[in-house]
């Protein structure tokens, strides 16, 4: 245990609040660190002080415009109605460093004048009560390092050094928009190793404006508002409050990190947890009621491959049973459909998942190839298989678009299936097979990456070439009016039109690009290269340097502060 780690429980631990086993690791901690003595010891002085002020309180007037102004008449009938749907929450306890003592009186007063609706906007009043049936939920007001809440609008969020970081896309005031600064959304005490921003195209209003975490030190799953505000502990990953470095990167560690699902509207989460004895689960959060519920057993082998469907009534995901590999699709509280991935090669795994509304369907590989295509009908346990047993194909891209699609393509040709026609069709020859193919947005065309070739395909325009020499995979915009995909130390920028698809811009950057970003105004790329993290205007006029160091990974994504 570090002390950074023991800090973030000091208060609590004076408070006789944690745990039993949590409380002995951090009495055990103190006991071995001079520094965390001082600390606490500190800690001891303060309460006392504090118990020995004078109590302040505000005039009769004073009181009666905060007490019965519309505004708080307001304000306590929404708490009174969270309050009731929360998850159950212990507040956690912040003490003031010695110094501030003098301060005390005056921040009583101010905390008076700015009234309640302070505290509850930034989360530092819990609510509910702690309950043994469910994860014990913490509620904090960010933090710290910045004022709380962030600037509204777009924010781009980055891992680094064990932090997220989040920038605004245009600071606030700028006349020239630029960027603003990099300011950090999680607190020093919580080292994450694993996040996820809510979608951000969805039509719930907070569609984008959630992003959760795991906290590598203790295994708790965070989610916290884009703007830094509500830092709330939800669940955890983990069955030790002090998981291991090895924990993390077992299989079933690694399938609960990769396990982190937003649903489409972004109104529930789903993720796998480590049990007692080392099985998974699959778990879903719901931020409407504060709940969370098991999709199911537990398993002894590891669950991957968490997929809603568009509706967002259903979770598919996959694990393995007597050695074969299982599709899982949870319902209305149930497992309504579990059966073999592949109804003709017992060994084959689940490639990837895609819905169509309630219709699911997923592809199956075997020895390097995909070997199969299978598709699941709403509501039904027996799923159909759309390509010929014996068929091969090397690579497979799927859209939600017009009923849904996937485009397979093997031995130079491109064929298409479409669920709601039956049977894979031949739809154009590519000479050499493509290594990857993404779809628009709108499901109007695919980029195809074919050795070091850029090409779209869509169904009335056939195959154009849009490059060459590219190195790294398409990224389409928001709108799918543009597409962006790296050559060499270049990042390309290409619209496409009715008439042919046309470059725009050349960002020229000097270094290796890892991963590309469009901003949701699509006047924006970021760019995590070798040398650090780019935010470059798609005309190329300006260049934003945000970090002088690569970010941890090849993660970037785009939040929406509200």
């Amino acid at each position: 245990m570090t002390c950074e780690w023991a800090e973030g429980y000091l208060s609590a631990y004076l408070d006789d609040a944690l745990d039993p086993q949590l409380r002995k690791d951090v009495g055990a901690h103190i006991e071995t660190c001079a520094h965390c003595q001082a600390l606490a010891e500190e800690y001891r002085r303060n309460d006392q002080l504090l118990a020995t002020l004078a109590p302040i309180a505000p005039s009769d007037h004073l009181r009666q415009r905060i007490f019965e102004s519309p505004d708080f008449a307001a304000l306590v009938q929404r708490v009174e109605r969270e309050s009731a749907d929360a998850p159950p929450g212990r507040a956690t306890s912040r003490r003031a460093p010695l110094y501030v003592r003098a301060l005390v009186p005056v921040a009583a007063l101010l905390t008076l004048t700015l009234g309640a609706a302070l505290l509850f906007r930034q989360g530092l009043l819990p609510f509910g009560a702690t309950s043994a049936s469910q994860p014990q939920t913490t509620t904090i007001g960010g933090p710290g390092s910045f004022d709380l809440p962030l600037s509204a609008g777009p924010r781009l969020v980055f891992l680094n050094g064990g932090a997220l970081w989040s920038v605004a896309e245009y600071a606030p005031n700028s006349q020239t928009n630029a960027p603003g600064t990099p300011q950090r959304l999680t607190g020093a005490s919580a080292h994450v190793i694993a996040w996820s921003v809510s979608p951000l195209g969805a039509a719930n209003h907070n569609a984008g404006a959630r992003i959760a975490y795991v906290d590598g030190l203790t295994g708790a799953l965070h989610i916290v508002h884009s703007d830094g505000q509500a830092d709330t502990i939800v669940g955890s990953l983990s069955p030790t409050q002090s998981p291991s470095a090895g924990q993390w990167s077992s299989s079933v560690g690694q399938a609960a990190l990769t396990s982190l699902t937003w649903s489409p509207d972004g109104s529930q989460l789903a993720y796998v947890a480590v049990t007692a004895n080392g099985a998974t689960q699959a778990r879903i959060y719901s931020l409407s009621s504060g709940s969370t519920l098991s999709a199911g057993a537990s398993f002894d082998a590891p669950i991957i491959q968490l997929a809603w469907s568009g509706d967002g009534h259903a979770l598919a995901f996959t694990t393995l049973s007597d050695g074969v590999t299982q599709v899982i699709v949870w319902r209305a509280g149930q497992a309504v459909a579990t059966m073999p991935a592949d109804a003709n090669i017992t060994q084959a795994t689940v490639a990837q998942f895609g819905w169509s509304g309630s219709t699911l369907s997923w592809t199956t590989t075997h020895a390097g190839a995909i070997v199969g295509l299978y598709v699941l009908p709403g509501h039904s346990s027996s799923a159909n298989q759309l390509t010929a047993t014996g068929a091969r194909y090397s690579v497979a891209g799927f859209t939600s678009a017009h009923g849904g699609a996937w485009l397979l393509a093997s031995d130079g040709a491109l064929s298409e299936a479409r669920l709601a026609g039956g049977g894979v069709n031949w739809v154009a020859n590519t000479g050499s097979t493509p290594d990857r193919i993404v779809w628009s947005p709108s499901g109007g065309a695919a980029a195809l990456t074919i050795g070091d070739r850029l090409v779209i395909w869509s169904s009335g325009s056939g195959l154009t070439t849009l490059a060459h020499g590219v190195t790294g995979q398409a990224v389409w915009s928001p709108s799918g009016a543009l597409v962006a995909v790296t050559e060499g130390q270049n990042v390309m920028i290409y619209r496409l039109g009715d008439e042919a698809a046309t470059q725009v811009e050349r960002l020229s950057s000097g270094a290796n690009t890892l991963a590309l970003a469009w901003a949701t105004d699509e006047r924006n790329l970021a760019i995590l290269e070798s040398r650090g993290m780019l935010l470059v205007t798609t005309d190329g006029i300006s260049q934003t340097l945000l970090t002088s160091h690569q970010a941890a990974g090849a993660a970037l994504s785009w939040s929406v502060a509200r």
